[in-house]
């Protein structure tokens, strides 16, 4: 399992654009295999991430409701774009249900476990791989969601997550995190 961080940006329109059709083709979309959304009104991918979208865009009433100071740094770059990708020998018995699982590990592990979310499972690779298009902005508060140490939090994930499925693909990562936990700073 290999966890990326793709980009944080503005755009909703232009990352579901991106995923939900062909590269350079607007108009199909033969590579998208799935697509599913989370703490979402709506299974639809083009009205999701256009309420994605509305909620970036009503932060400050969301936090003015919820009570909460509009103070802090602000970020407008509220759309948060991952892709999980497993090894090529793990497509065939990868289901559907295991890669959602992993999205919500993936989520849980940065914290963003009740985040809007659209899925978006392609097949255009020979390995098997799924986008993650996160709203970090919070539609119940409008806090936006804190993204230190994402990458690190995301290996540590990945590799319990390759281990709980019984086969290291990454072993590299495993050393990377044992020479974190004694203090060394590592960047891959």
């Amino acid at each position: 399992m290999v966890p990326k961080i793709v980009a944080k940006g503005r755009s909703f329109k232009g990352a579901a654009a991106y995923l939900l059709h062909d590269k350079g083709h607007a108009e199909s979309s033969e590579r998208v295999e799935w697509v599913e959304t989370r703490n979402l009104a709506s299974q639809n991918p083009e009205v999701a991430w256009r309420i994605m979208a509305a909620t970036a865009l009503d932060q400050g009433r969301l936090k003015e409701e919820a009570g909460i100071v509009r103070t802090g740094r602000k970020s407008s770059q509220a759309a948060l774009h991952m892709v999980l990708s497993w090894h090529p020998d793990e497509k065939e018995d990868l289901s559907r249900d295991e890669m959602r699982r992993a999205a919500i590990g993936a989520l849980k592990a940065i914290g963003a476990e009740s985040r809007q979310v659209m899925l978006v499972a392609h097949n255009d690779e020979e390995h098997a791989h799924l986008h993650i298009l996160c709203n970090r902005v919070s539609a119940e508060d409008g806090r936006m969601l804190t993204s230190s140490k994402d990458r690190l939090k995301l290996s540590k994930w990945a590799q319990a997550y390759e281990m709980e499925r019984g086969q290291i693909y990454c072993e590299n990562r495993v050393l990377n995190n044992e020479r974190r936990e004694q203090g060394e700073y590592v960047a891959d």
